[in-house]
């Protein structure tokens, strides 16, 4: 036997290995086709309003741009994919009975995590930074936002964000499918019920949620935002929400990453998966 193939294989070769086959199982599901095409489905809103519209807003390309992936992606379909591919990543073996047959195998259980995580995370950043392009060149079809360094400097802007909060989302859902169940029911409650709940309620309730810091990164001249948002609140009393720095926003997302996908380690590192329907 040659001497290299005595050798135990490293840490890389394992995160390389389930990186590699949860990335071709994702592509070959065919649920793969229906998230592409809801992906793809506000494409339309700037073609829309280029080629049928003749009102004030087919003439602003920015304001569309930035409303088109502020609220469509980066609160809707950043939240889907992590629902859809997040949970799946340890909850679907949890579900077909078939996570001790994949702990079994000579594998770090946390690059099992890792692995599946970047397949997940390189998969849907593809998906939906193409998307947001396709938006992008759409855009600078309409006046007010032709191509130019700034507009494609924001475009990198969002694109990176897309993935922050694709990688934040996804650890939260990916330590839901190890812990639990039931993720997609209680991600669903947490991510478009809580968040949305919270920005009713005064206080500072809302540094409890993965989107306060996501939009302490959103371009700061996008939409003109200001420092300090004052909304109403119960009883006629204003509330003051005071906005997260950019700078520690991010710091607080690469917590939030890194202790949900630690969790998730040690979930699949110590909990006892042979009777995993009987276990809540």
């Amino acid at each position: 036997m040659p001497e290299d193939a005595a050798k135990p294989a490293g840490y890389f070769y394992y995160f390389r290995t389930v990186f590699a086959l949860t990335f071709t199982m994702m592509l070959r599901r065919k649920r793969i086709a229906l998230i592409t095409v809801i992906i793809l489905l506000p494409v339309f809103v700037p073609l829309s309003l280029a080629f049928l519209s003749i009102s004030e807003f087919a003439e602003d390309g920015n304001k569309i741009f930035v409303h088109v992936v502020e609220i469509i992606y980066l609160k809707g379909m950043v939240l889907l994919l992590a629902l859809f591919y997040g949970t799946m990543l340890v909850g679907e073996e949890v579900e077909n009975q078939t996570i001790q047959y994949l702990l079994t195998r000579p594998i770090p259980r946390n690059a099992i995590i890792l692995g599946r995580f970047a397949a997940y995370l390189v998969l849907t950043g593809l998906l939906l930074n193409a998307a947001v392009g396709m938006v992008f060149a759409a855009c600078t079809s309409i006046g007010g936002f032709g191509l130019s360094p700034e507009t494609f400097k924001l475009f990198v802007h969002y694109a990176l964000l897309n993935v922050a909060a694709l990688a934040a989302y996804g650890a939260f859902t990916s330590f839901l499918g190890a812990v639990t169940r039931w993720p997609v029911i209680i991600g669903v409650a947490a991510l478009f019920g809580w968040q949305r709940l919270v920005s009713y309620i005064p206080g500072a309730i809302d540094f409890l949620t993965i989107e306060k810091y996501i939009n302490a990164l959103l371009p700061a001249l996008a939409t003109q935002r200001q420092n300090v948002v004052i909304k109403l609140a119960i009883a006629e009393f204003q509330k003051q929400q005071l906005l997260v720095g950019a700078t520690k926003g991010g710091i607080v997302l690469l917590c939030i990453i890194a202790a949900f996908l630690s969790l998730s380690c040690l979930v699949i590192r110590y909990r006892e998966y042979s009777q995993a329907k009987a276990l809540g």
